[in-house]
């Protein structure tokens, strides 16, 4: 069935219809046999309507015969009164027959000679009841006892007459039982057939339906692993449905991705050597020019080389910056652990910005815990520069800005930067670490950013397998803030 090369959508037909045609067939087959079982039942209904009418109607003819004799002998009012009665019985209990007798020829003809038999009895229980009580004579004892036997003759063909059809109603009667059970019990094997089968369908439905499917969605997802650690991909998966086309479209976007990181590997090496080394050169043309190395320049000279020099540090650090980051991503920088002091990491990073500070009169405390981190020492000196920068160029002159560091009950030490700056708008602080995001665009001309400074910070923070983030300052300004393993003792 795998094999069928099916659609997703046509699996999920055949999953649909397939029991909805059994369901239909084993709904169709439990009507037949509980129709079945209902007119076995009607049938054994019928023939007990019939036997009880036959009896009936022997029943009245004889108490029709009984109220005809005992009026005629007594004269009796009671039986006045009930011989039109069982009259009118008989003929209900004949009309009734004539109904439950219907088309079955044979039956029908047997009934037509009870009719006649009835008519017959009918007159003759007439004549009976209207005959005059007479004296005792030989002559009126023998009339009267002629008429009763004929009474009795007439009630024996009445009885023989519908005997035949006793007998076979009767005989439905003992068959109808066995019969109805064992419809019943095809109805049972039926519902556990049914029950079965449906359930062992199933079973081989969802097998065909995930089969094809689960093993290539297997595929699928370590191909999604083997890109994320470089490894080559399965081969593509076989058929012509959804999943085999999203693995053919998930192979031609990992070619692309592979051709894209071919192209951006020759941008950085151009980028590297090719532009790295002759801005190098430039810069240093240009601070001699301006230092007066190669003669004295005008004063409007003077700015413009020194406008020049400063975009030209911008471009270069843009470039070191992007470098970095991607050298980081590719696994490619190693880290050197150690235990380190944080007062030695702070130490460290304020004198490399204190020129700056002093530049805009900004005083930096610094309320540092004794404890030590496991980590590489010049990376983290370079992401609390990166903070302690950021802090500088967008505090106030003659502002302040506090380095804290203490030891957290999760085993990390946290080392924040707070400042009194503008401080971040809260719908930039989950974006203000990804590369190229500035809180105002004009900060990459103003103040110099390129936008990488806290996706580098990022990088390496998580390289040590930290965090950071970044908080608002209770005192107004940002708080920025990582935290990584403290030293084991």
């Amino acid at each position: 069935m795998a094999q069928l090369n099916l659609k997703i959508s046509q699996r999920g037909f055949l999953l649909v219809s397939i029991p909805l045609v059994f369901e239909i067939i084993f709904v169709s087959v439990l009507t037949s046999l509980n129709y079945q079982l209902e007119a076995e039942m009607r049938r054994e209904a019928h023939a007990k309507d019939v036997v009880t009418t036959v009896f009936k109607l022997q029943r009245d003819m004889l108490d029709c015969a009984t109220a005809a004799a005992s009026f005629s002998l007594t004269n009796d009012v009671y039986s006045d009164e009930r011989f039109p009665l069982a009259q009118r019985w008989i003929k209900q209990d004949l009309e009734q027959l004539d109904r439950l007798i219907g088309d079955n020829f044979e039956q029908a003809r047997k009934l037509k000679y009870t009719h006649t038999v009835a008519e017959r009895g009918l007159k003759l229980f007439d004549d009976l009841k209207n005959r005059k009580p007479q004296s005792a004579t030989l002559d009126s004892l023998i009339g009267t006892g002629a008429t009763y036997g004929r009474v009795r003759s007439l009630v024996g063909q009445l009885g023989g007459a519908t005997r035949d059809i006793i007998e076979e109603e009767e005989r439905i009667l003992a068959q109808s039982p066995v019969m109805q059970s064992q419809h019943r019990e095809m109805v049972q094997k039926a519902l556990i057939l049914g029950v079965g089968l449906n359930v062992v369908m199933a079973v081989m439905l969802a097998m065909f339906f995930s089969k094809g499917i689960t093993k290539r969605l297997e595929i699928m997802t370590q191909n999604s692993l083997r890109v994320a650690k470089g490894e080559p991909l399965n081969a593509p998966v076989d058929g012509v449905d959804e999943i085999a086309q999203l693995d053919k479209t998930f192979h031609r976007m990992v070619a692309d991705l592979k051709q894209a990181e071919l192209h951006k590997q020759q941008l950085l090496q151009t980028v590297s050597h090719d532009l790295r080394s002759p801005l190098s050169s430039v810069r240093g043309i240009l601070t001699l020019l301006s230092s007066g190395a190669m003669g004295p320049l005008p004063d409007k000279a003077l700015d413009k080389v020194k406008i020049a020099e400063s975009d030209i540090e911008r471009l270069i650090k843009l470039i070191t910056d992007l470098l970095d980051l991607e050298k980081i991503a590719e696994g490619k920088s190693a880290l050197d652990l150690s235990a380190v002091p944080v007062k030695r990491l702070v130490e460290r990073a304020v004198n490399s910005i204190v020129a700056l500070a002093e530049e805009k009169r900004i005083n930096i405390s610094r309320t540092i815990d004794p404890v030590q981190v496991l980590a590489d020492e010049d990376r983290l000196v370079q992401v609390i520069v990166n903070l302690l920068s950021n802090a500088i160029k967008f505090s106030p002159d003659g502002g302040e800005i506090e380095v804290d560091a203490e030891a957290q009950e999760n085993g990390t030490i946290e080392i924040v930067v707070s400042d009194r700056g503008r401080g971040v708008p809260e719908e930039l602080r989950s974006k203000i670490f990804e590369r190229f995001e500035q809180v105002q665009k004009s900060d990459a001309i103003e103040s110099g950013g390129s936008g990488l400074g806290l996706a580098i910070c990022k990088s390496i923070i998580e390289l040590h397998g930290g965090t950071i983030g970044m908080r608002e300052n209770p005192g107004g300004g940002s708080a920025f803030w990582f935290r990584v393993p403290s030293a084991p003792c």
